[in-house]
């Protein structure tokens, strides 16, 4: 969740949804009971990894040290799934998450000290004898941003070639899982952002790249520049 440190003289909720509006909840520790109470489900999070660029409370970019869980957006938009355009009020607000329940905009103070709180991490949330365990294990070390950044890396010098048929390899590993976990395992395909984080195909733009599929691969290219 990010909120905007601009002054107010407000002292009180007025139900703008500016908060919510701005991003679902990142979780931390205390939030595992809203999962064992059937208020949230692992479909309506995602995670996101160690080593991605995200934006932080100030609206500044920073690489995460450690992955972090987080209530996901309606479609596209960032607006948490469980804001009431209409009503502009919480489907789950009696229930709502630690940093929701913290956020006075007019008054962060309660907000950081939640903020600072452990993070919930997948590893709370998944059963220690899950045989997906080994799954995740094997997609963070093959798939891991930092493995991903060292490629993008060499891209431009002489073993050029080989540093895109490592990337490649690595967005094809990520839509592999992903599809074979959905299509022979059956397992939920609204899942797999909480199992594997977001699409690599979506966040390899952090490194000034985008992805096209063409049939059963993908090819690369640099983002470029938007022209006005």
């Amino acid at each position: 969740m990010f909120v905007s440190r601009q002054k107010t003289s407000r002292i009180h909720c007025i139900r703008c949804g500016t908060c919510c509006i701005k991003g679902g909840a990142t979780l931390h520790e205390e939030d595992a009971t809203l999962f064992s109470k059937g208020i949230l489900e692992i479909a309506h999070v995602y995670v996101l990894r160690k080593g991605e660029v995200v934006r932080n409370i100030d609206d500044t970019l920073m690489v995460l040290e450690q992955e972090i869980i987080k209530i996901k957006g309606q479609g596209k938009a960032r607006t948490c799934m469980f804001l009431d355009d209409e009503q502009k009020a919480c489907e789950v607000y009696e229930h709502r998450p630690a940093e929701c329940r913290a956020l006075k905009c007019w008054d962060l103070r309660g907000f950081e000290e939640v903020m600072a709180k452990p993070s919930l991490q997948r590893r709370d949330l998944i059963k220690q004898d899950d045989g997906i365990n080994k799954i995740i294990g094997a997609h963070e070390q093959r798939c891991s941003y930092s493995a991903l950044e060292s490629a993008v890396n060499e891209l431009g010098r002489p073993d050029s070639d080989k540093a895109a048929e490592k990337i490649l390899d690595i967005l094809r590993y990520d839509h592999h899982v992903r599809s074979f976990l959905a299509e022979k395992l059956k397992v939920d395909p609204n899942a797999m952002d909480f199992f594997f984080g977001r699409p690599l195909t979506t966040t390899i733009r952090m490194f000034g790249i985008c992805v096209r599929q063409e049939g059963y691969d993908f090819l690369l290219a640099p983002i470029e520049p938007h022209v006005s």
